[in-house]
């Protein structure tokens, strides 16, 4: 796999240094990037929610730019952000610069990759999973890029270890019902089937397992695929209890998402003052 890491390399500086050369920056808004080296899994959608809900509480007037793509995580930003505007584009440079007069802070879920957005301000996720070298990107490994390619990181908040900055876990479980996953049917959380088609399904095996989820069986699908509704619908149509990320449940069809089967796990993050501190301190 290192030949196709070396040969993507070589793609990724050549795409930077011919399409997206660091661009002009907002007049007015203050654009902040949420990013991670992973390709995906590193929780910037929900963190992103937290931070543009932490910035509207405090008065400012804020859009969330995500990817058009990535259907999925519109439909959660805005169920989350009632108070702010979410747009899927696929520029969030050319975007950001569009909208820059209407709004005080512009929050980038992900755009850690595009360099014309070297302006802004970058708060990168951080797993402890740095890459070191070029065997550490696509397709050997699980970055994108390395850490000489990011000039603006303005602020690193560790995700992992003993003494996190921030911790993401599973606050509660319920079907459309309202229904606790503990209670319903009298399941009692055991033998469920967990199904995710997110970039790291992997953690959120392990959320659930230490939210006390013994599952009988876990799937994990491709990151935003469309396979996923199928499956869903087989299953608690079956009477299988399911257990599904928020962000996937954005992706299932309505008869699915109302079934009794189909079980939400709602995450939660806790950011330590400290660590708010410092991202508030971003703000000029």
């Amino acid at each position: 796999m290192f030949p196709l890491a070396a040969l993507y390399r070589i793609g990724y500086i050549v795409h930077h240094k011919l399409c997206l050369a660091p661009g002009r920056p907002t007049e007015h808004a203050q654009v902040l990037v949420i990013g991670s080296y992973r390709i995906g899994g590193a929780g910037k959608t929900p963190f992103c929610a937290w931070l543009a809900g932490e910035l509207c509480d405090t008065g400012k007037k804020v859009a969330v730019l995500c990817h058009a793509a990535a259907r999925d995580e519109a439909a959660l930003l805005r169920d989350k952000l009632p108070g702010c505007t979410v747009i899927a584009t696929r520029n969030r440079y050319e975007t950001a610069h569009e909208i820059d007069s209407q709004y005080d802070v512009i929050l980038c879920d992900d755009g850690f990759e595009d360099s014309r957005l070297q302006f802004a301000k970058a708060i990168c996720l951080d797993w402890g999973d740095e890459p070191q070298g070029i065997a550490d990107l696509f397709p050997a490994g699980r970055a994108r890029s390395l850490a000489t390619d990011h000039k603006n990181i303005a602020l690193r908040l560790e995700c992992a270890g003993a003494a996190p900055d921030i911790r993401f876990c599973i606050k509660e479980v319920r079907n459309a019902r309202g229904e606790a996953l503990a209670t319903a049917g009298g399941n009692a959380g055991e033998g469920v089937t967990l199904l995710a088609g997110i970039g790291d399904p992997e953690r959120f095996f392990r959320d659930a397992a230490r939210a006390g989820l013994q599952a009988g069986k876990t799937i994990a699908l491709r990151d935003h695929g469309t396979g996923i509704r199928d499956k869903a619908a087989r299953l608690v149509a079956r009477g299988v209890p399911v257990v599904t990320t928020e962000k996937d449940a954005r992706r299932l069809d309505a008869e699915t998402v109302q079934s009794e089967n189909l079980f939400v796990a709602v995450q939660a993050i806790d950011v330590v003052p400290d660590a708010r501190e410092k991202i508030m301190a971003l703000l000029r």
